[in-house]
């Protein structure tokens, strides 16, 4: 009956809220975590504050099967950050921990976007220092982080500056973290940097994931500007790899080569193209 009363009141566009919920539990329909958890992350995205809050509230006063978890808690978080509101969200943050919940890589990753979306870059540090010590994230996981949103918003300087920190102390930074900045430094005309980055990433094992995108637009711009002792030694390690050429640079290659007269380099360029 109960289900049925609320596909109906789906078709005349009327939302179950708390108050429904509320008298579904005094007639023993006990919702548990993943529907208060449904709720809450309706609540946010409607932009309903503060009954989601009091929901939330709900949910760590009734404890056992409705006990908020780490998805439930990130989920909220992940709603504030979105709608720039970091320190709504670190508040929850500190409710998240004072429960026992540790905050996973999604959460932390959540706030340190939106620390930096506000300019807000020190906080993301303060923020990285206190979830670390935790042990539910490591500081390539938080600075990784960094690194990506730094980049998407437009700090492409501080970001490589995190990444180089990273790299003096002997954190490795993940994929997506070296791809972003690799690209945006050839992107910058600045090659030879990008290359030597490339290698110094190789050597610490963290190009595993790398896509074949940027391995292409690195070897296209040591083509271009005339590298090609670096450009053949990239399209080696490609062959290795068996990391194909990504077909819309394939021609400009071929025709940089053709000038070159590099007939080794021309080799191996023709064994890693589509």
């Amino acid at each position: 009956m109960a289900e049925s009363l609320v596909k109906e009141m789906g078709l005349v566009d009327l939302l179950p809220d708390l108050i429904t919920y509320m008298v579904m539990k005094g007639h023993g329909c006990l919702p548990n975590a993943v529907v208060y958890s449904a709720l809450l992350d309706g609540f946010c995205r409607s932009e309903k504050r503060e009954r989601a809050l009091e929901l939330l509230t709900e949910m760590e006063k009734e404890g056992g099967d409705c006990s908020p978890n780490v998805v439930t808690y990130t989920s909220v978080i992940q709603r504030l950050c979105d709608k720039g509101w970091s320190k709504e969200a670190l508040v929850i943050l500190d409710r998240m921990e004072a429960c026992g919940c540790a905050p996973s890589r999604v959460t932390v990753s959540a706030l340190i976007k939106s620390f930096c979306m506000e300019d807000q870059v020190e906080e993301a540090y303060k923020l990285i220092d206190r979830v670390v010590v935790g042990r539910s994230v490591t500081y390539s996981d938080c600075y990784s982080s960094l690194v990506v949103s730094l980049a998407r918003g437009r700090k492409p300087e501080e970001a490589e500056k995190v990444l180089r920190m990273m790299l003096d102390s002997g954190v490795k930074p993940n994929s997506l973290a070296c791809s972003i900045m690799l690209k945006k430094i050839c992107l910058e005309g600045r090659v030879i940097d990008g290359f030597c980055l490339f290698d110094e990433l190789e050597k610490m094992e963290c190009l595993s994931s790398i896509d074949s995108d940027t391995y292409s637009i690195l070897l296209v711009g040591l083509c271009e500007q005339r590298h090609l002792v670096e450009a053949a030694k990239l399209a080696r390690l490609m062959l290795k790899k068996e990391i194909k050429l990504k077909a819309p640079y394939v021609d400009s290659i071929a025709e940089i080569l053709k000038k070159s007269g590099d007939e080794e380099l021309v080799k191996h360029v023709g064994r890693i193209a589509f």
